[in-house]
This record gives structure tokens, C-alpha cells and sequence, in this order.
């Protein structure tokens, strides 16, 4: 199945975005050179005038309290996505180069160091895909994941060159369509006076609801997809990849016009957390949200 939906891109990351703050503000003087850019979805990169800083008062919105340590944060990171490297592909090579070393190499600049990718296609894909859609191969002979040669592998391969001990956690918008009940990578059908670029052309009697499972509920269903993410980690290894979290369903709560799936998730991760996935493989598997308002149990990397 090919996709009907093109959507434009940023830059190259799905969610990183232009947020550039002076941090612990109420230390800076008032001779301190601030530079303020913001970007609007008008006027991007614009340097902004009269930010002027000052000491902090008795009732500032947030202190930060350098006596004491809290929790431990594993890191920081955005996501890998194929338009992403499409558009550095772009950009002159000494370009490229400035933005990778700017974002991945430790002590220059962001220092990202966990950062997410999909396990096939997203909302910021080519087109629409998985790595397998030949119906009915539950023993996943036809697995490939040919596509991301061209994109993804590259991607993270680039990034690991300014930080090997870049940390790769994945998980899926969509399972193949034929594991799906409605055989589409989308679960809703777009909203009136969209344009034609965005339209998926899914029946709306195959659109699902939110509360229901969009993934066919057969065991044959739940063991070929964890072998799905099984033949995953190994093909991703096989290029130098380590995948070191699975989740097994971005936004598990949500339906969209692009690849998505909302169903329960429990089954497959119980059929996931195997010594062959967590063991063998040393793969963590969570279960939780990116959506704030979701409760979750998240693991850390094994």
C-alpha cells in the first residue's frame, strides 16, 4: 500500500524545536549579551530585541536548586526520521557537518544523547511503509528492511560518528496493514476542507475509534509481530546499530490521518519480553505514552 499524504518537513527532526533560553536568567547581569532568536510559523530565525536581564525576586515562577541533586535524567535526544535526512541530504557537505556536530558531538553544542526512531514508516516518511507486507507471513520470511538503507541507517550512522555512545530507542506509528483489521497504515479518515495533499483516502467505515483495537486480536497476529521486532533489532545490528528500548506503539491512545494504531499493547509486549528479546537481544521493553496526560511503566536501558 502506498501513501496518499505528503506533509511538509522541518529541518530534519520531527520534534526538535528553535528554543534558545538564557538558563538560570536571574544570575545574569544586566550588561550580560543576550542574543533572543524565535522562530514563528511566519517569521523564522529572528533575532528579537529588548530581553533584558535582571535578578530574579522572592517570587520567581522557578528556582533552581543547585544544593541539591534529584532525580537522574538518562539524557536528551529528538528523532531520527527519513525526511529529516532527505533535507540534510540538501545542504552543502561542510553544512551538514556543522549541524551533526552541533546536535551530536558531546561538549559543542545540544549533546544529544537518546534519541528515538520509528520502526517503519511515520508521519515524516518518504511514503508509507513497513518491512513486511506480504500477507499472511507470520514466519516473517519476507522481512527487509531495505528501505532505511537509503534513510534511516545512514541517519543514525552520520549521528554516531560525532557520538558512538549515541543510545537508540524505537517504536512503531503502524504494524504492517495486513495485521490491521481496516488493511490501512492510517486509523482516521481526515477532516472536512483538508486539502487534497493530506487526504489518506481510508473508507470511513474503516476508520477506528479510540477505545478499540485496531491490530487483529489472534495470537498468529501477536507472535508474528514480535518476531517482526525481533528481525528488526538483528537487521539493525547487522548494520552496526544497537536498539537499546522498544515501545511497541507511538501514541497507543491516538487515531490519525497518517500511519498510527490504536490498540491495546499489553499482549505484545508480554510477547516481546522474552529471553530471546530481552536477554539475547539486551532490549528493554516499555510500555507508556508520549502523551503527558497517559500514565505509563517506562524501563530503563538493560
Amino acid at each position: 500500500m502506498r501513501k496518499h499524504f505528503s506533509i511538509a518537513s522541518g529541518l530534519f527532526f520531527q520534534s526538535l524545536t528553535g528554543l534558545i533560553v538564557c538558563a538560570f536568567l536571574g544570575s545574569c547581569t544586566p550588561d550580560t549579551e543576550i542574543t533572543w532568536i524565535s522562530t514563528t510559523e511566519s517569521n523564522p530565525w529572528s533575532e528579537r530585541e529588548n530581553l533584558i536581564p535582571g535578578n530574579a525576586e522572592d517570587n520567581a515562577d522557578v528556582t533552581i536548586d543547585l544544593t541539591h541533586t534529584g532525580q537522574t535524567i538518562k539524557g536528551f535526544g529528538a528523532c531520527f526520521n527519513e525526511l529529516g535526512w532527505t533535507s540534510l541530504g540538501r545542504l552543502k557537505e561542510e553544512d551538514r557537518s556543522a549541524i551533526f556536530t552541533e546536535l551530536f558531538k558531546p561538549g559543542a553544542g545540544a549533546g544529544f544523547t537518546i534519541c528515538r526512531m520509528p520502526v517503519g514508516a511515520n508521519d515524516f516518511s518518504r511514503d508509507w511503509y513497513s518491512y513486511n507486507e506480504t500477507e499472511g507471513d507470520f514466519e516473517m520470511k519476507n522481512f527487509s528492511i531495505g528501505n532505511d538503507l537509503e534513510t534511516l541507517v545512514p541517519f543514525i550512522r552520520e549521528a554516531q560518528k560525532y557520538n558512538p555512545e549515541l543510545k537508540i530507542w524505537a517504536s512503531p506509528w503502524s504494524p504492517p496493514a495486513w495485521m490491521k483489521w481496516n488493511k490501512h497504515y492510517a486509523c482516521a479518515v481526515p477532516w472536512p476542507g483538508l486539502a487534497e495533499q493530506f487526504q489518506n483516502h481510508l473508507p470511513k467505515d474503516k476508520q477506528g475509534k479510540e477505545g478499540t483495537n485496531m491490530f487483529i486480536q489472534h495470537k498468529e497476529h501477536f507472535a508474528a509481530y514480535a518476531l517482526y521486532f525481533s528481525k528488526f533489532i538483528e537487521a539493525y545490528r547487522a548494520q552496526g546499530i544497537q536498539i537499546g528500548m522498544i515501545m511497541p506503539q507511538n501514541e497507543f491512545n491516538s487515531c490519525q490521518i497518517f500511519p498510527s494504531c490504536y490498540r491495546f499493547v499489553i499482549a505484545v509486549a508480554l510477547k516481546l519480553t522474552t529471553p530471546k528479546t530481552t536477554k539475547t537481544h539486551k532490549v528493554a521493553v516499555v510500555i507508556f505514552s508520549v502523551n503527558t496526560w497517559i500514565d505509563g511503566i517506562a524501563a530503563f536501558y538493560r
